[in-house]
């Protein structure tokens, strides 16, 4: 029976799709046409997120006996513009200041009611290629042919930048003016644990995004929070980065690169990723990855669970019958060959292919 592994290319030229798309609730339109070719910085859709009321209780803010004493208080009428922390109401040395900017949209009954200022959105292009369809109202598909990598956790950012990799003793050390030039506006390859240092590394140097290959759980709070696109290639804990993915990256340092640090979540399939333009390229389009590889003799694997986690190989036998593990149970495995010529046996499900 064939097995279809999970698939997490690590691709050096393949074809991508990948859609880009206002938010659902915005409202806008795309901007470039079917079959034209973009640029990374090119903006393919533009659009409005449509603004909310925020509800401002002012008479119990100043405890009014009756809310018609509020109008004696007030700074402002229906209509008024107000920034965030303007004075909406004064009562002798207190004052009710707006949560938001917006306009006051109307005042009765106690309330001061705040129509927030729309949120404009721009969508990026983030790869070179051609837009092949439009999606009306939201955005477009754009095809493009580069270097794929995908990894397995990101903080929901997205950045572009030169791809760049950390000193050889590790993001700690980049410090002072004199490295600023390097690094600013890149984004940084690490092949050690991201630590909390090298978050506020990335403030203050002026990173757009990290990819590496571990972080502790601890670090998810303030990686959500950072300014900069975080994907991490192993996962979780202390792991280093394998040896096949920093060759990888190293090959192509100095490249513009697109990091789509997604968050996975159960309701989508996508994965975090960071995609290289090629640097000139001639001929058709090279072919797209294939999505149902079933696993054979000769697959390059990469292992996902310890003891081995992390590690590349080869498969070298598919036993059809059930293999006896340590733990006692009974399951379906494949003997692979890691690069330090070790052969293991590895669950099935324990297994993930590069894609192709």
């Amino acid at each position: 029976m064939l097995f279809y592994p999970d698939q997490r290319h690590m691709l050096d030229l393949t074809t991508i799709r990948r859609e880009r798309l206002l938010p659902a609730e915005a409202l806008g339109g795309v901007e470039v046409a079917e079959g034209a070719g973009v640029n990374l910085r090119d903006i393919v859709a533009r659009g409005l997120v449509p603004s909310r009321y925020v509800m401002v209780p002012a008479a119990e803010f100043f405890r009014l006996k009756s809310p018609a004493d509020l109008e004696d208080l007030l700074n402002v009428q229906p209509g008024s513009a107000v920034e965030k922390g303007a004075a909406l109401a004064t009562r002798k040395n207190r004052r009710l200041l707006s949560p938001v900017e917006g306009v006051v949209a109307y005042i009765g009954e106690g309330l001061i009611v705040i129509q927030q200022s729309p949120r404009e959105v721009v969508v990026e292009a983030g790869l070179e290629g051609q837009v092949i369809s439009l999606i009306a109202g939201r955005g477009v598909v754009i095809e493009a042919a580069g270097a794929l990598l995908q990894g397995v956790w990101g903080n929901n950012r997205r950045a572009v930048g030169v791809l760049r990799l950390e000193p050889e003793d590790g993001i700690e050390t980049i410090e002072g003016d004199e490295l600023n030039t390097l690094y600013r506006g890149a984004v940084v390859v690490t092949r050690r644990p991201l630590r909390e240092t090298g978050l506020l590394i990335m403030e203050d140097q002026g990173f757009v995004g990290i990819i590496a290959p571990s972080m502790e759980a601890d670090l998810i709070e303030p990686a959500l929070n950072a300014g900069g696109a975080i994907m991490l290639t192993e996962g979780f804990g202390s792991t280093r980065m394998s040896a096949t993915i920093a060759a990888m990256l190293t090959g192509f340092a100095g490249r513009q690169a697109t990091l789509d640090a997604f968050l996975p979540n159960r309701w989508e399939a996508r994965r975090p990723e960071v995609i290289i333009n090629p640097a000139s390229r001639s001929g058709g389009r090279p072919p797209r990855p294939n999505p149902d590889l079933a696993l054979q003799i000769g697959t390059q694997v990469r292992l996902t669970r310890a003891p081995n986690a992390g590690q590349v190989g080869k498969v070298v036998n598919l036993p059809k019958t059930p293999y006896l593990l340590d733990n006692g149970l009974r399951v379906r495995c494949a003997q692979v060959e890691l690069l330090t010529g070790e052969r293991v046996m590895t669950p099935l499900v324990n297994l993930e292919v590069f894609g192709r």
